[in-house]
C-alpha cells in the first residue's frame, strides 16, 4: 500500500493509517461513501452542525461515486489495523447511566480507560478517570453492585461489568 498516500484517519500506537489521496475527499465523506457503498443500503444519515460540513456532504453525494477497489483496500486495511487495538466499544450515548444505581459515569470511564488502551496515554488517563468520579455524587467503577441493568440498556452489548472491573483494576 506504498501508493496510498494521503490523509491520516487515526493514529494508534502502531503507526498512520494513511487512505488514498483524493481531492475532494474529507474525512466525513470517506466514511459516507463507505457506508452508501454497502451492499443493500439506500439512504445514509450524517449528522452536520455547520453550514460547512453541509456543503461537505453535498460535495461528494451530488454525483455519488461508490468507493474504488483500492479506496475499498485502503479502509480493510484500516479495519484491521484498528481491530488489532484492544479498547471497549462505548459511543457515549448513555443508556447504561440513566438507571444505575450507583451513579457511575460509565461513558465517561470507558473513554479514560479506552485513552490508556488505544493512546497508550496513562497519566492523562487517570486525570479523566478522576474527574469522571469525582464529580458530585459519581460511583467509582468498584462501587459496580453488578446489577446488570447497564448491560441491559447498551445497544452495543458491551460486557460492562467486566470492563467496569478492568478499569477499577487499572485505576484504582
Amino acid at each position: 500500500m506504498a501508493e496510498q498516500l494521503g490523509s491520516s484517519i487515526g493514529k494508534l500506537g502502531f503507526g498512520f493509517i494513511r487512505l488514498p489521496k483524493r481531492a475532494d475527499g474529507s474525512l466525513a465523506s470517506w466514511a459516507i461513501r463507505y457506508a452508501a457503498s454497502l451492499e443493500g443500503v439506500i439512504t445514509v444519515l450524517s449528522g452536520m452542525s455547520t453550514l460547512e460540513q453541509v456543503d461537505d456532504n453535498l460535495s461528494y453525494m451530488r454525483d455519488f461515486k461508490p468507493l474504488d477497489k483500492n479506496e475499498r483496500a485502503a479502509i480493510e486495511a484500516a479495519q484491521r489495523a484498528i481491530a488489532e487495538v484492544e479498547s471497549i466499544p462505548c459511543t457515549a450515548c448513555h443508556y447504561c447511566t440513566g438507571g444505575c444505581p450507583m451513579s457511575i459515569p460509565i461513558p465517561e470511564i470507558f473513554a479514560a480507560r479506552n485513552r490508556q488502551l488505544v493512546w497508550n496515554q496513562g497519566e492523562r488517563a487517570q486525570r479523566e478517570y478522576e474527574k469522571a468520579v469525582g464529580a458530585e455524587g459519581a460511583g467509582r467503577a468498584s462501587s459496580c453492585i453488578e446489577c446488570g441493568q447497564c448491560e441491559a440498556a447498551c445497544p452495543q452489548q458491551i460486557p460492562v461489568i467486566t470492563w467496569l472491573k478492568d478499569c477499577a483494576e487499572a485505576f484504582e
